[in-house]
């Protein structure tokens, strides 16, 4: 089923084949035009096996009042609140700066209302005339105005209509990816749903959520007082997210719906955990910003440890889970 001998990092989605199991996470990663004032950029580019940007929405949305983000002991909390050029801005603008990243582009897409994600799905196919788009991730973690700002992702029938919206109003060639929120009690419920919608991937997990408070001030720290924790602190739980899945899910664990784990990778042998638990491919979002050369450290750790088990990563996958 897996011919990957001539590289043994790629990785299929469907049927996008990639270089390398790395993607860059939503949310941390701008446009390609910010990676090319890095001093590696075209070694990071090699790394990468896609460009996964940050939430696009239909309309321009500022984002959250300050403070923003934070440093903690064990990763970063976050609540930007989705601040993006809306969707024509990131046509216009950012989409052509990433062509020259000659990857596969998958867009990360927010909406507050299922009528609103099947818009934005519909304008992006529309109006992507060079057709650079690859994919969309849909990001289920943002709240639903209509179930008064409780997040899609916890509630698995809306999981399903929200996939099915985005499947009908997207290209025939695009991959669907639905990207999950660890904030369940039962992450393979919503896995589930999205695969019922038509899902193509699962990516996991989203931001866990938390706060801080500054004792100082005696006040929440974040301008949103609720944020998202991101970094080594999650890695664990993302693991264990992947596993259920990959385990209890006949779809994931045959491959026909690949997992892309995320969540406090930093090194290879984080990336191989996820592998091992189940993931077919990886995202590494906060780790970048700490260290801008963890892409190409982790694929050449990665490289390394294949030549030593002469082995593949295809062969890799879920391999935690014979036990």
């Amino acid at each position: 089923m897996h011919n990957h001998s001539a590289n043994p990092l790629a990785a299929r989605l469907k049927h996008l084949t990639l270089n390398s199991p790395l993607l860059t996470a939503s949310g941390t990663s701008g446009s390609c035009n910010e990676m090319g004032r890095m001093k590696n950029h075209r070694r990071i580019l090699h790394a990468l096996g896609a460009f996964v940007t940050k939430g696009v929405t239909l309309e321009p949305k500022r984002g959250n009042p300050e403070i923003r983000v934070m440093e903690i002991r064990t990763g970063l909390m976050n609540s930007i609140g989705l601040q993006n050029s809306g969707a024509a801005g990131f046509l216009q603008k950012e989409l052509p700066q990433l062509e020259s990243c000659r990857l596969p582009i998958l867009v990360n897409i927010s909406a507050s209302t299922i009528g609103e994600f099947g818009k934005l799905a519909a304008y992006l196919r529309d109006n992507d005339r060079e057709e650079l788009i690859a994919g969309l991730e849909i990001n289920v973690s943002c709240p639903n105005l209509h179930a008064g700002g409780m997040a899609f992702g916890v509630d698995p029938r809306l999981v399903e209509r929200v996939v099915k919206t985005v499947r009908r109003h997207s290209r025939k060639d695009w991959i669907v990816i639905t990207k999950l929120s660890p904030n369940v009690t039962d992450i393979t419920l919503p896995a589930r749903a999205a695969i019922e919608g038509g899902t193509d991937v699962l990516s996991m997990i989203n931001t866990v959520r938390g706060m801080a408070v500054n004792i100082e001030t005696r006040k929440p720290f974040l301008g949103n007082v609720v944020g998202g924790l991101s970094g080594p602190a999650i890695k664990p739980v993302g693991v264990l997210m992947v596993y259920q899945c990959f385990t209890k899910i006949p779809e994931c664990r045959s491959l026909r719906v690949p997992i892309i784990g995320i969540g406090g990778i930093a090194c290879w042998q984080d990336a191989l955990e996820y592998i091992l638990a189940g993931a077919t491919a990886t995202g590494i979002g906060t780790a970048w910003f700490v260290n801008p050369n963890v892409f190409i450290e982790v694929r050449d750790g990665l490289e390394k440890y294949l030549s030593r088990h002469r082995t593949t990563l295809a062969k890799l996958v879920g391999k935690a889970c014979d036990c």
